[in-house]
């Protein structure tokens, strides 16, 4: 007589596994966020694990089970900065179509994105140089990425190939992006208000590029063409 054949039913739904994930995901976003506030008042490099613990409300010798390790949550701020920005930016380039259009929005985008991210925008200036290379080198290539969807709306928009002082000079107004907020503080005006500053600001700056990287190649043109 074969053997019966046992089937185990389906395991069932248990709410507690659910809850205890959704907590722990909780309690880590509540660390990443304590963390930034203290890497963005502080300065990375001066915060020890001792400090974050401090600051956590843990032990110092339980962090480890809130946190791989201090760089891997710099990389993760940092990373979760440029995945946000590049993925904005070519959003708006297949929306806006029209280059003297998009551009000025995305020089919005990027100023607006200050007011939800205003700390990450501190460490991905000043505290990169912190991360090993490997980190490094991903940080570095999502931003070329996004200065590549600038660089091409600048090609569009004057019918010019980039060369490598335009690519330079996108490099910096990026920086400038990422600083100017801060660096300009808060102003007796209305958001909006301040708002269109910013990106009139950074607007001259573009165009002062666009002419300035013109004077550039026109002697090379001219060069090439003898």
């Amino acid at each position: 007589m074969p053997t019966a054949l046992h089937i185990s039913p389906p395991t069932a739904h248990r709410p507690g596994r659910a809850a205890s994930a959704d907590g722990a995901h909780a309690r880590y976003q509540e660390t990443r966020t304590k963390a930034l506030e203290l890497f963005a008042r502080c300065g990375f490099s001066r915060v020890s694990m001792r400090d974050l613990a401090d600051f956590l409300g843990i032990r110092a010798g339980s962090i480890y089970h809130h946190i791989e390790s201090k760089e891997a949550l710099l990389f993760e701020l940092i990373e979760e900065l440029y995945e946000n920005l590049l993925q904005g930016a070519l959003l708006l380039a297949r929306r806006e179509s029209s280059p003297a259009a998009r551009l000025p929005r995305l020089v919005e985008a990027h100023l607006q994105l200050h007011e939800s991210m205003g700390a990450y925008f501190r460490l991905a200036e000043y505290d990169l140089h912190c991360l090993g290379s490997e980190h490094q080198a991903r940080i570095q290539s999502l931003r070329q990425r996004y200065e590549t969807v600038l660089e091409v709306t600048l090609e569009q928009l004057t019918g010019e190939p980039a060369c490598a002082v335009r690519r330079a000079a996108v490099a910096g107004i990026v920086s400038q992006l990422n600083q100017l907020p801060a660096s300009v503080g808060d102003t007796p005006t209305d958001a909006r208000v301040r708002l269109e500053l910013l990106r009139e600001m950074v607007m001259g700056s573009l165009r002062g590029v666009l002419l300035a990287t013109r004077r550039v190649a026109d002697p090379v043109t001219q060069a090439a063409g003898k």
